[in-house]
């Protein structure tokens, strides 16, 4: 009996061979079969199921990470670009009071002002950042408290 129920597992393990080999032949996949998780991030992002095949996860893949370093790259130069022009301002608006800034010394009143005007412009142009940092500070902080308290974090409903 040990005798026929080897034969019997050598005959199932030749069907089996043999039937892959066949599908393998008529263009059959087995990557199609085989079944990957799909991060949350990726599936709320592409669309995608949680379990996707194998073949497909690898052709979604490259996309979205060719797509990924796309936008990162465009958001980059944007911010290079953005540096660029900052630099640019600074540059002109300093040498425009290299340029006055002589000249202005020698009137009695605007001479000894022009540091503290200068000042006073910075304060004004700046004061909206200031104040939007100050703001995300503050509301990061309040955020962390809670959570260190023990209370459920609550979203800003500004």
């Amino acid at each position: 009996m040990n005798a026929l129920s080897t034969r019997h597992l050598a005959y199932g393990f030749a069907l089996v061979m043999i039937s892959l080999g066949l599908a393998a032949c008529a263009g059959f996949d087995l990557g199609d079969i085989v079944k990957v998780k799909t991060p949350n991030a990726i599936q709320q992002t592409t669309g995608l199921p949680a379990r996707t095949s194998l073949n497909d996860a690898e052709a979604e893949y490259r996309a979205w990470f060719e797509n990924t370093q796309r936008v990162g790259a465009q958001w980059k130069a944007s911010i290079e670009r953005g540096n660029d022009v900052r630099a640019l301002l600074s540059q002109l608006t300093l040498a425009a009071l290299d340029e006055v800034g002589p000249t202005l010394a020698g009137v009695p009143v605007v001479g000894p002002a022009l540091p503290a005007l200068t000042g006073l412009v910075g304060l004004f142009i700046g004061a909206a950042r200031l104040r939007k940092e100050k703001e995300a500070s503050f509301n990061k902080g309040l955020k962390e408290g809670r959570v260190g308290a023990g209370a459920a974090p609550q979203e800003n409903a500004s």
